[in-house]
């Protein structure tokens, strides 16, 4: 997606620029309707560590100026004739709240900066009232802080992390020195880019992706035995797989041509494969940051890429992760916005509005960078993005959706050679047995794999929570 195509939508955002109406992309639109109703728990935290003398006076400029920067920052949801829409208003001065641990010992700090994360993201969020967001300063020490921010998943995903951390480093620093000015402020914002996703169809791709989408396409089986009850999604730990197991993995697939992300991906899949028919389809996550003008902004940005996998005829797991890099390949090379998909295929649609069951998320981190800033009084002010655990979290929601369907593997490839994740998961839509069983199956099958490398994956020894 290029530039100048974002860029062709701007006399749409100048329509409704006098009001600062600006539309929604249909996966926020997705995810408003699935809440059901106007408040939502559906947060992430973002925490920077800060070691040195913090003047407040700088974090309420710095903060103001991000708000200004960003309009994220400053959004919250409209309804209109024609759906939801986005409310930009006027830049603000954010307040924040403060939360004192310093009399904690330092190895209890941790555990109570994650309770103090885990209360604020269960606190609801009314998605019509600007802003989507909130910020605490965690005291550890007289020189030790963490700029806590809490966002709504609806106008924050994982490549804003990099982002927020970004510019709060460099418009700190410019306010300290204002011989080093920030990068240059995103040209394109969110609702830019919504409009111009609202102008996409499917096009020269139409015939490829009604040949993925039959009238009826693979779904997950409907488990029998699990309760009742209001829907919330759920975060199960993976088992962490060895840097061994997973180089061991990766040379596998890659005889077959295939990348590590494909290799991650049909592992998922033969580890699911008791409860899988002759094909599956994928939701195979994308940061969607391929124009240059996109790297900078602060959004839900992120969408998947349907994938749909042929099981037949017994592949090993080279073969399949083979299976499996094509048909990402193809699939990529033809994306668009699920949404579109949606509106143009509206035979591949059931009653929950998902195309898929399953969506896979591959993400390999690097480690996390210090950055340094000089203060006035010439001592050092370090910053450091720090990872919170997500699964104390419970989002409550009335319906799955493209963002959060039934099964969601996060699998994180670390820089150390290691792979960790989440299963996050619908209750009340499997039993814990179940669940319990998807987690371990993971492992399992990676350790199966490298004990018969020829093995058909319905022969690997994995077993369905029901024993079938």
């Amino acid at each position: 997606m290029s530039t100048d195509a974002i860029n062709d939508a701007d006399a749409t955002v100048a329509a409704d620029a006098g009001t600062g109406v600006l539309p929604a992309t249909y996966l926020q639109q997705e995810w408003v309707e699935a809440v059901g109703g106007d408040e939502s728990n559906h947060n992430i935290p973002h925490a920077i560590e800060i070691t040195g003398p913090l003047d407040l006076r700088d974090l309420a400029a710095v903060l103001a100026a991000l708000v200004e920067r960003h309009e994220t920052m400053r959004t919250a949801f409209t309804r209109t004739k024609t759906g939801i829409a986005q409310q930009v208003v006027a830049p603000f001065h954010p307040e924040w709240g403060f939360e004192d641990l310093s009399g904690l010992p330092q190895p209890a700090q941790r555990a109570a900066l994650e309770h103090v994360a885990v209360d604020r993201c269960e606190q609801m969020i009314d998605l019509f009232t600007p802003p989507l967001w909130s910020a605490v300063l965690v005291r550890l020490g007289p020189d030790r802080h963490v700029l806590l921010t809490i966002w709504h998943h609806v106008v924050f995903d994982g490549w804003s992390n990099a982002v927020f951390f970004r510019d709060f480093h460099q418009v700190y620093r410019a306010r300290l020195d204002p011989s080093r000015p920030p990068a240059p402020a995103a040209k394109i914002q969110p609702g830019d880019y919504a409009a111009h996703e609202r102008s996409i169809g499917l096009g020269k791709h139409a015939q490829f992706w009604r040949g993925r989408f039959p009238a009826d396409p693979p779904r997950l089986p409907v488990e029998p035995g699990a309760p009742d009850g209001p829907l919330w999604l759920q975060a199960h730990p993976l088992p962490l797989i060895g840097r061994d197991t997973v180089d061991a993995l990766l040379r596998l697939a890659a005889q077959h041509g295939a990348k590590p992300g494909s290799a991650m991906r049909a592992l998922v899949l033969a580890s699911l494969r008791p409860y899988l028919g002759e094909d599956v389809m994928i939701g195979s996550v994308t940061a969607n940051r391929d124009a240059p003008e996109l790297a900078h902004m602060i959004g839900l940005l992120s969408d998947h890429v349907p994938v749909r996998v042929d099981l037949r005829g017994g592949p090993s797991f080279g073969e399949l992760a083979a299976r499996v890099h094509e048909a990402t390949r193809q699939a990529h090379a033809r994306r668009v916005p699920v949404g579109v998909l949606r509106r143009e295929l509206p035979p591949a649609v059931q009653g929950d509005a998902s195309l898929f069951d399953i969506s896979i998320n591959y993400m390999p981190h690097a480690p996390g960078k210090v950055a340094t800033i000089t203060a006035r009084d010439g001592s050092r002010l370090r910053m450091r993005p720090t990872t919170l655990p997500t699964t104390m979290l419970r989002p409550r929601m009335t319906s799955a959706f493209s963002g959060a369907v039934s099964l969601g593997f996060q699998l994180r490839h670390a820089h150390e050679g290691h792979v960790s994740g989440d299963l996050w998961a619908h209750h009340p839509a499997f039993t814990a047995g179940t669940l319990d069983q998807l987690c371990r199956n993971l492992s399992r099958t990676a350790q199966a794999v490298l004990a018969g490398p020829q093995r058909r994956i319905q022969d690997l020894v994995v077993q369905r929570a029901d024993g079938g």
